[in-house]
């Protein structure tokens, strides 16, 4: 017998989701679903499944940086990530979204105005996920210029190779037998589970930690609000043989997940029903270092085999 808060369900659902490149080395991921959430406050919802992706990848600082479009939104996205861990900020904001056109402005992060030149030659159609996607190569020229948080990244450039993805049908998708199996086993059968979520005003942070039988994933994400513009940090990693020690009696755990979280994270039951999540843990987010995971604000939940 399992206990089985919702909200596990949910942020799997979230979390868990395959990054998708649209096809094309040159754009940048798609967002998450959590990220069009945080963009109804500024507006009507914006669409998730939009008919065509629009945007460029260049580097800067040591990180990846993108511009894309989401919908009806634009944006500008930095990201590491390396062998079993992954961590990214996205900044988005309304602006022009069009496959020819990126225009926007990040608050006083700054702002992107560029346009598209479709370079010559056929475009190319790919096979991802099932979906065919057809892609128009080309540049963007223009201005872009964005300093983050404490000038964790900068960024100014006027000319970036990029394209337009289209869908154009489907095709037959075959997913890794493997890969897949060790999915199933870690978010839909986790020998244990941790959950601590913590809401102010539209500002939400949740961490997710998984343990199966081959890995154990941690997954934590921080939403806010500034103005007219909606920040989404995400960390991600999994490591072998890493686990979540839980009591037999269910009252205590704690978790030390591996960089980049830092600390220890630990939970515990009262006899009168109360929980808490108190410890050291915290994250490195892009643009905001050793953000801390736990305290009196966060709702913890846990979950393990009787």
């Amino acid at each position: 017998m399992r206990r089985r808060p919702v909200a596990v369900a949910v942020l799997v659902a979230a979390l868990s989701a395959p990054v998708a490149h649209a096809g094309a080395e040159d754009l940048p991921p798609l967002p998450r679903l959590p990220q069009s959430r945080m963009l109804i406050q500024h507006g009507p919802p914006v669409r998730p499944a939009p008919l065509f992706r629009s945007g460029f990848v260049a580097k800067a600082d040591g990180f990846d940086i993108g511009v894309s479009t989401y919908g009806d939104a634009v944006y500008f996205e930095v990201w590491r990530k390396s062998r079993g861990r992954r961590i990214a900020t996205a900044y988005l904001a309304r602006g022009v979204a069009r496959p020819e056109r990126l225009q926007a402005t990040f608050g006083n992060f700054g702002k992107v105005s560029m346009r598209f030149r479709e370079s010559r030659g056929r475009p190319r159609s790919i096979c991802r996920f099932g979906q065919v996607l057809v892609k128009r190569r080309g540049v963007f020229v223009g201005n872009l210029r964005f300093r983050g948080e404490g000038g964790y990244v900068s960024v100014r450039l006027h000319r970036a190779k990029g394209g337009i993805v289209t869908p154009g049908g489907r095709c037959r998708y075959r997913p890794r037998r493997g890969v897949l199996r060790e999915l199933i086993e870690l978010f839909f059968l986790p020998k244990a589970a941790v959950l601590a979520l913590s809401r102010d005003g539209v500002d939400f942070t949740a961490l997710l930690a998984l343990e199966g039988r081959r890995s154990s994933a941690f997954l934590a994400m921080h939403e806010e609000s500034r103005g007219k513009l909606a920040i989404i940090r995400l960390a991600e990693a999994r490591k072998p043989r890493r686990h979540i020690r839980v009591s037999e009696a269910l009252t205590s755990a704690s978790l030390t997940p591996p960089s980049p979280f830092h600390g220890t994270g630990r939970y515990r039951a009262a006899p009168d029903g109360t929980t808490t999540w108190f410890g050291d843990l915290s994250v490195h987010f892009p643009g905001a270092p050793r953000f801390p995971l736990t305290g009196p604000g966060f709702e913890p939940f846990l979950e393990a085999p009787f």
